[in-house]
């Protein structure tokens, strides 16, 4: 029998209260979002034949479904399945002082070689974005957007990818004209009310308007997804992160090729919980996307995360016979489930037991054993599932979650997970990682760590992860920005970029700016980088097909970002990796 996530079998449970609550039994025809990797690449081909299965996406040996219950089950029982994931949750989210600090305003205005990003596309996942900004038009007042797909608008009409409908909303270029000509935008057209999308887009490949510099490649075209990761009464923990990103990451793949423009993914969320090995389902299907890194002009850049002074991760280490705790506070009460992920070598014989806010303690929980769905005395419900041998990585892994049950809300107080050591034949080392989001409801109290706070798929192998340092020298990481290495000990992030007070492109303002901290501005001036670079390739490409030059992979990508930062030294550190973005070397390095 396949792997099957006791996330979502939580989740299951989680949406079985929430029907209780409107006076239903069962479940019924939920359906909640899963990554399901199987045992070859044709598995879409298949796995539309498993009852309740809609397939939204497939990347390599990685398949984006929604189903039910009994769709889980029947793919749990299938021989070609090798592990089914829940879709997990998200967490959140001056030019003219950042791009000379990286160069890019020595590219753009090159006297005898310009590059401003042209020839490449790039792809924003974000939570919105401003198509009537001016920052994001031609100079004949024409959009730059390629199209805007919505994944949260059911209205249509859905994008169609390989003769098939997807879902959400698809705004086309034509489309977007319109909306520029009308100065007006249709009812069901998102307003990016955080903002934070028209922001990044802009650093990334905004052009330059009366109040905005410009960004880093600034003649490229865009392309949008708006990912659907809210919660709803039937996902109710928000665990559409995963689907939504790998169906983003598909639809812009086909885009790319009908294009044949080579693409740059910026992505700027993420989330918290996860082995940080590279080695979940979700990072191989962000390593799918490149072949591993050798397909070539398809890279992804995530942001680093904003996670090392928000107490979301905690190290302890355990010897034989040894107790230790984790403590946890829970400070909001409003809120989806908690998320406590726990992972440690598989040599090592641990025991678990939570004990909640009051003293009251649930079972001790053991190897390869789980409880699932009890309740304390108070109503508030929990799980706690503990695989000895994952079948990610063959580590251990426990989860925890914590719902209201039959309260009102979470209760507000101090939590513990006690941990009691049989045997112990590793160095003893537990990692825990709390999932959460951005309303930050709950932190570690004590065992606090601020390395391995990446967000996830900023872990996967192929992907570039970009801290956020100050624009100027001595160069300064943020205070917010996470820390490496992965847990496997892979030297993340790569490099570091401008991210603090970046004044780019402000939504509803029509051509105005406003300053915004985090990786997620660092994140878009190296994915502008990236689109400089595929787009001068493509241009020698099409200039003399004779010499049948290939476009950069990300593998390539990556190494000549490191090797051509303005600091680099040959070493990396857990704060910046190999040093801070330098465009022109980093250009000069690939010609």
């Amino acid at each position: 029998m396949a792997g099957i996530d006791k996330y979502l079998l939580h989740a299951f449970d989680a949406a079985a209260d929430e029907r209780a609550d409107e006076g239903l039994e069962g479940l019924g025809d939920v359906t909640l979002p899963m990554l399901v990797r199987v045992k070859d690449s044709s598995g879409a081909q298949w796995i539309e034949e498993i009852p309740g299965c809609q397939v939204t996406a497939s990347l390599g040996d990685v398949v984006a479904c929604r189903g039910t219950i009994e769709t889980m089950i029947a793919l749990g029982n299938d021989r070609r399945v090798i592990s089914i994931e829940a879709s997990r949750p998200g967490a959140s989210q001056d030019c003219a002082q950042s791009l000379p600090f990286i160069g890019a305003d020595v590219v753009q205005a090159d006297p005898t070689n310009p590059e401003k990003g042209e020839k490449a596309l790039v792809a924003v996942i974000d939570g919105g974005i401003d198509v009537l900004h001016e920052a994001f038009r031609g100079s004949n007042g024409k959009t730059r957007i390629h199209a805007a797909w919505d994944q949260t608008d059911p209205t249509g009409p859905a994008p169609v990818v390989a003769g098939k409908a997807l879902y959400g909303t698809l705004h086309t270029r034509a489309d977007i004209d319109g909306y520029i000509a009308a100065n007006a935008l249709p009812p069901n057209f998102p307003q990016d009310p955080g903002r934070h999308g028209t922001h990044v887009a802009s650093i990334a490949a905004g052009a330059p308007t009366a109040r905005f510099f410009r960004g880093v490649a600034p003649e490229a075209t865009l392309l949008v997804v708006i990912p659907k990761i809210n919660a709803s009464p039937t996902d109710p923990m928000s665990i559409g992160y995963s689907n939504s990103h790998v169906d983003a990451l598909n639809f812009i793949d086909r885009v790319a090729a009908d294009l044949d423009l080579p693409v740059v993914v910026n992505v700027s969320q993420g989330m918290n919980a996860g082995a940080h090995d590279g080695s979940s389902t979700l990072e191989a299907a962000f390593d799918n996307f490149s072949a591993g890194g050798r397909l070539p002009g398809r890279v992804i850049v995530k942001s680093a995360g904003n996670e090392r002074t928000h107490a979301g991760h905690a190290k302890l280490q355990m010897s034989t016979d040894g107790a230790e705790d984790f403590t946890w506070d829970s400070t909001k009460n409003h809120r989806q489930p908690d998320v406590i992920e726990l992972w440690f070598r598989a040599s090592d014989e641990l025991q678990f037991r939570l004990v909640a806010p009051g003293g009251q303690a649930s079972p001790w929980v053991k190897a390869d054993e789980s409880v699932d769905n009890l309740a304390f005395g108070s109503g508030l419900k929990y799980s706690i599932s503990y695989d000895k041998y994952h079948w990610d990585n063959g580590d251990s892994r426990v989860l925890v979650t914590i719902t209201r049950g039959q309260l009102l809300q979470i209760p507000a107080g101090a939590w513990k997970l006690e941990i009691e050591a049989k045997e112990v034949l590793s160095d003893g080392t537990v990692h825990a990682w709390l999932e959460r989001d951005n309303s930050r409801p709950i932190r570690f109290t004590n065992h606090l760590n601020e390395e391995m706070t990446l967000s996830i798929p900023g872990t996967a192998h192929t992907v570039i992860a970009v801290a956020s340092v100050n624009s100027a020298t001595p160069i300064r990481v943020a205070p917010f920005s996470s820390f490496g290495p992965t847990r496997d000990l892979r030297e993340k992030p790569d490099l570091g970029a401008p991210g603090i007070a970046i004044q780019a492109a402000s939504a509803g303002t029509g051509d105005d700016v406003e300053p915004m901290s985090g990786t997620s501005m660092a994140a878009p001036h190296v994915a502008g980088a990236v689109a400089l670079a595929l787009s001068r390739r493509e241009k020698k490409r099409l200039a003399n097909p004779a010499a049948n030059l290939r476009q950069f992979n990300a593998a390539q990508i990556r190494a000549a970002l490191r090797q051509s930062c303005r600091n680099f030294s040959g070493h990396a550190t857990f704060s910046m990796g190999y040093g801070a973005l330098d465009v022109k070397r980093f250009l000069d390095l690939l010609d």
